[in-house]
């Protein structure tokens, strides 16, 4: 799985649901698309990025925070 390409699609998809003030459902709104939507290699592989230190700063912090609510692939 290319993780340039997840990093940048999880990061695009979090430019776009960011805009809710309520950032809080911004985050809920993110881990829910990216539960329903994301394949589970790509939910995988964006995980595994989150788990790095140089991953995890390559993302936006929308998306760090919404990685917790991730179901983990099976």
């Amino acid at each position: 799985m290319n993780t340039d390409y997840v990093l940048r699609m999880a990061n695009q998809i979090a430019d776009a649901l960011g805009i809710n003030p309520d950032q809080e459902q911004a985050v809920r709104d993110l881990a829910d698309h990216l539960n329903r939507f994301w394949e589970p290699r790509m939910r995988g592989a964006l995980l595994t990025l989150a788990a790095t230190p140089d991953g995890a700063a390559r993302l936006s912090p929308l998306v760090c925070r919404a990685v917790a609510a991730l179901r983990p692939p099976p």
